[in-house]
Order: C-alpha cells, then sequence, then structure tokens
C-alpha cells in the first residue's frame, strides 16, 4: 500500500462518535459553546454521537438535541487564578481530580469516541486530563486529539510566562493533532502572541456565531427599521452570574436615570444574597424587570435595543452575531481577556467599551443608553465572520490527514513491511 492510499482512505473516514471535554468551572460559556458545536456535528450527520463530559453544576438545566448526551463530572469551582476547589463535597482537590479522570476514562472505555475534542484548557482544570492524554496516547493512538481555543485567553506576556512555566505550550505539541482558534488571526493573532509550537496545525475558524443569534439579528433588524424610539428594552445580561454584581447594579441604576424598559438577566450562579440586594435596589422601579435565568435568550437580545455587558466570549459574539450595540464592562481579574476582546470589538463598531477603573458612572453612561436606544441598529459596515460552527463541524465530519497522522502511519507501515 502506498502512501498515497493511505492519505485518502484517512481522509475519507468519517467518524460517528465525538467526545467533547468541558471542564466548566466558571460560568456557562464553556457548555453553550460545546453544546453549540455538538449540535452542529448532529445537523451535519445525523448518525454522529456525541457525548459531552462537563464539570457545570448547572449542565441538567439545557436541553440538548437527540444524539447528544451530557456526563456531569463532580463539581469544582474557580477560587482564584489557576486555584480550585469541590463544590459542595467535603474532599480534597487532589480526590476530586482523580475522580474526575477515572470517569472520563471510563466514558472513553464504554463510549469509544473517534475524536476527543478539548474546550480551552489544553491540561484540563488543575491538570486533570494529563493522565487522561498519556492514556490516549500510549493506549488508544486511534483517536484524534483537538483541541479548542477562544479567540484571546490572556495578555501575551501572562500566557507565554505561564503556559512555558507549566508545561502547556509543550503539552500541546505533544498531546493534540490540531488546534482550533474559534477568531480571526487578523484581529488576534494568536500563534504569534502565545508563541504556539510551528509543529501545531493551527487553523482559525473565525468567530462562533450561532445560528438562532444570527436569526435574532435579522428579526430585531426588522422591527427596528422603521426608525419609532418605541418597543424593545435595554438588556442588562451578567452571563453565568458568579461576577456579574457590578455590571447589574451599574444597569439598573442606568435603567434609573434613562426610564426605558428594562431586563436584567443575573445569571443562575449568581449567589442569593447578590441577587436579593439587586432586587432591593430595583425595587419600586416599574420599568426594571430582573431574571436569574432564560433558556430562550436569543428571544431577549431579539428584542434589545442597547445592551450592557461584561465581554465574556459567548456573551460579546452573541450580541455581535445579533448585532445589538453594546456597551462593555470587561472584567479585567484575573485576566485582560475580557478587556482585550471589549477593544477589538469596540474598534470594530458593535459597541463602546466603558472602563471600570476610570469613571464609568451611572450618569455618564445613560446617554450612550439613550443614543444607541434612539439608533439601534449597527451601521452595514459593522461585520464580523461568525462561520465557525459550520467550519468547525466541516473539520470534525471531513478532517485531513494531519503532519502527525501521517507520520504515524507512516511508521506504523514501514513496521508492517
Amino acid at each position: 500500500m502506498n502512501r498515497s492510499v493511505i492519505g485518502a482512505q484517512m481522509k475519507s473516514k468519517v467518524p460517528n462518535r465525538v467526545m467533547i471535554y468541558s471542564h466548566d468551572t466558571y460560568g456557562l460559556g464553556h457548555l453553550r459553546r460545546n453544546l453549540a458545536l455538538a449540535e452542529a456535528l448532529v445537523r451535519a450527520n445525523p448518525t454522529m454521537r456525541i457525548v459531552i463530559v462537563s464539570g457545570s453544576r448547572i449542565a441538567a438545566s439545557f436541553e440538548v438535541c437527540r444524539g447528544v448526551d451530557v456526563v456531569q463530572l463532580p463539581p469544582v469551582i474557580k477560587t482564584g487564578p489557576g486555584q480550585y476547589e469541590s463544590y459542595g463535597l467535603a474532599i480534597s482537590l487532589s480526590l476530586i481530580k482523580r475522580a474526575r479522570a477515572a470517569i472520563i476514562k471510563d466514558v472513553i472505555a464504554r463510549f469509544d469516541p473517534e475524536v476527543f475534542y478539548v474546550d480551552h484548557s489544553p491540561l484540563g482544570m488543575s491538570n486533570e486530563l494529563v493522565s487522561v492524554l498519556d492514556f490516549l496516547v500510549s493506549s488508544r493512538a486511534e483517536i484524534r486529539r483537538v483541541i479548542g481555543l477562544r479567540d484571546i485567553i490572556d495578555s501575551p506576556e501572562s500566557v507565554t510566562r505561564s503556559w512555558a512555566a507549566d508545561g502547556t505550550l509543550e503539552a500541546i505539541g505533544r498531546f493534540y493533532h490540531q488546534a482550533y482558534v474559534f477568531g480571526e488571526e487578523h484581529l488576534f493573532d494568536f500563534g504569534s502572541a502565545y508563541a504556539i509550537p510551528s509543529n501545531v496545525e493551527l487553523r482559525y475558524l473565525s468567530y462562533l456565531g450561532k445560528p438562532e443569534f444570527i436569526a435574532a439579528g435579522q428579526r430585531r433588524t426588522k422591527k427596528f427599521s422603521n426608525f419609532s424610539s418605541h418597543g424593545g428594552h435595554f438588556l442588562v445580561t451578567g452571563g453565568g452570574g458568579g461576577d456579574a454584581k457590578e455590571v447589574c447594579e451599574l444597569g439598573i441604576r442606568v435603567a434609573q436615570i434613562v426610564g426605558v424598559e428594562t431586563v436584567v438577566v443575573t445569571g443562575p450562579l449568581m449567589d442569593f444574597q447578590t441577587l436579593c440586594e439587586l432586587r432591593e435596589l430595583a425595587k419600586g422601579a416599574a420599568n426594571i424587570k430582573i431574571i436569574e435565568f432564560s433558556s430562550n435568550f436569543e428571544d431577549l437580545v431579539a428584542n434589545a435595543r442597547v445592551a450592557m455587558a461584561m465581554a465574556g466570549y459567548n456573551t460579546t459574539v452573541e450580541l455581535a452575531a445579533a448585532r445589538v450595540p453594546a456597551l462593555y464592562l470587561p472584567r479585567t481579574y484575573p485576566r485582560q481577556e475580557q478587556a482585550i476582546r471589549a477593544e477589538i470589538f469596540a474598534r470594530l463598531g458593535f459597541g463602546k467599551t466603558l472602563d471600570p477603573n476610570a469613571a464609568a458612572t451611572p450618569g455618564s453612561i445613560a446617554p450612550m443608553v439613550r443614543t444607541y436606544w434612539d439608533n439601534p441598529l449597527l451601521a452595514p459596515e459593522v461585520a464580523l465572520n461568525m462561520s465557525a460552527i459550520p467550519r468547525f463541524a466541516s473539520q470534525i465530519a471531513t478532517p485531513e490527514p494531519t503532519r502527525r497522522d501521517f507520520k504515524e502511519v507512516v511508521e506504523t507501515m514501514d513496521a508492517v513491511h
């Protein structure tokens, strides 16, 4: 058998079982992103089966399509940069890591995936994937290993320093066949910024525009194209809600000044005390509605004339996909990721960045909300490639042989002959 025939066979092999690792120690962005990718794979190939292993403690709150199953790992909560502890269980982190790794290996053994896809964290929560990846390399080398990375991790200096120190850069080159970036190289050069090893096949898939939010954008454009200042609402969203107090409180105070219909989505992970404080703050304001969670967030977005949010990947991209002008209040601790992303999207024309360390006061923000309220449609030239979902499905469903695939096949062929 010659090498071209081997390559053709590898290229034509379409996987039917994909396993997705979603560590989910904070917020909802990772799980929501992975559910969207899993559903896209099933749409592209109805015979495909997907298993997502997730650490999210509210994974059961999300509906999944036929062909997708979610296995919940013992939940862990992030308490600081690189620091974690078990959630609701009085056991040590080292023990819960071993338990999570054992569950992941058991799912691999039972499900027998052809692709093992890792979201965002190359070595997993607190390096819990190291033993899993070692197992895949030594015992299940036929399983294709892929890492998916959001457009921005942190400042280049911080990431290159930490990844060099903890071995992540070396691990990416050793463990993964391919790395996908959910962003655009010309907006943020991930490979150069983070010194990705040259032997890693890095592919930029563009931004992850979910179909329901693109459709929401079409609905809102039709709704607000009559230039009427009536209808719709000011949307304030806290993402997962774990650190959303500042943006929600600021949004409520702005709404009290502007006086327009306002919907504040705190996020399901907000603690009860903070939620009570926000409800008390909004008490008596008939124009302000506070909800914790919406399973149809795209409908809230479709009716938003303007939004205020942090600048996490999911929220920022969803608002941009729906073409909602946004005021970004990025989180700056423990990472600069959101601040960098907010500046990029603001520069593209999707909104404005509010400096959380400067004079981001209700009085200074209220005129911005009023301006966007009266002009809720973005200019036609404000655009961004949002085709990551179909590109991802195409990459997984019809993989081209990578350099490492080819090397492994050739070594096997040489050993046979």
